[in-house]
């Protein structure tokens, strides 16, 4: 996801000095790549999607650079390929590294926490005179602004998936029958999933008994998820994930994985509906077996065209097969 938010009283200006040549990071060569097609970035923030995009991309012949802007560790076999910048200077740190990289295609991929835009934030001046002329600072209205700013650049954002398509789910039911209460229940929350969706507010709700328990925010997912199950009692509430009928591919597609997985066991979440068409599911041999070990039904549909009466039946009988 790419998240520029800033509350404006408190934050740092970077005088903005430009230098004729980038220092090299564990090796990578900074220079610009020889193939026709230019170089493929990667904008990574938490966790593995952009290290398994990274892989895949190499496999296919990709010349893949990674820019990470958080503290999580890269791994081993892509250090070399790494080069950190600060998210919050647009201008000064990710643009002006990746043009003298050579990139021309990106990738947004990993979680963008919030917290890291409103400690001590250091902007650029070019990057807080953007967010200063927005009309608002929803994801989306963002996103498009700087998607913008990058093509006038000569870097294309590129769908999210187009190194990740192996990780999704067939449409069906993973793991228990889900009881009358559940379907209903799942029924119930994407209802008001879709309308969280349209407000561009977030992708979760939590739901249990027809009631919803939490939706949500700028905190994510899993808190959202931890809040719902534990005002549930820890009875098996509903966790419902999708995304938008009309969703940009490039810019923040649902995504779940263990983290999902065991805020939903920490809390007493039994079941949660994902979007089969465009849930990122991190792993998906790993995810089902951790599903089953914490006793988690998973309902992949499409949340715009379903039918009732078939949400309890297994990928096999859901395909016609």
């Amino acid at each position: 996801m790419l998240l520029i938010i800033s509350p404006l009283p408190a934050v740092h200006l970077q005088k903005q000095t430009v230098r004729k040549a980038l220092p090299g990071h564990r090796g990578i060569d900074m220079a610009q790549s020889g193939s026709p097609a230019g170089r493929l970035g990667i904008l990574a923030g938490l966790g593995d999607l952009p290290f398994l995009a990274a892989r895949e991309a190499l496999k296919a012949g990709e010349d893949v650079l990674i820019f990470p802007y958080t503290d999580d560790p890269v791994p081993e076999d892509l250090q070399n390929r790494s080069h950190r910048v600060i998210l919050t200077k647009m201008f000064t740190s990710v643009l002006r590294t990746m043009i003298h990289s050579g990139v021309d295609r990106l990738l947004l991929l990993g979680k963008a926490k919030r917290n890291l835009l409103y400690e001590n934030p250091s902007f650029d001046l070019r990057s807080l005179w953007v967010l200063l002329k927005m009309k608002n600072q929803s994801d989306t209205n963002m996103f498009s602004y700087f998607s913008g700013i990058f093509l006038k650049k000569g870097i294309r954002i590129i769908p999210q998936n187009t190194y990740l398509k192996h990780l999704s789910l067939p449409v069906g039911r993973y793991g228990k029958k889900l009881s009358k209460r559940e379907l209903d229940d799942v029924v119930f929350s994407l209802h008001y999933a879709k309308e969280l969706n349209r407000l561009d507010i977030g992708q979760t709700v939590v739901a249990g008994s027809k009631a919803i328990l939490s939706v949500e925010a700028a905190e994510g997912t899993d808190q959202c998820i931890r809040r719902g199950g534990k005002l549930y009692h820890e009875k098996g509430a509903v966790v419902c994930k999708i995304a938008k009928p009309d969703h940009d591919m490039r810019f923040d597609m649902p995504a779940a994985g263990y983290e999902t997985l065991f805020s939903m066991k920490e809390s007493g979440c039994r079941v949660i509906a994902i979007d089969s068409k465009n849930t990122l599911v991190i792993d998906p041999p790993e995810f089902l077996k951790c599903a089953k070990r914490f006793n988690i039904s998973i309902v992949s549909i499409d949340p715009y065209n379903f039918n009732y009466k078939l949400l309890n039946q297994s990928p096999e009988k859901s395909s016609g097969r």
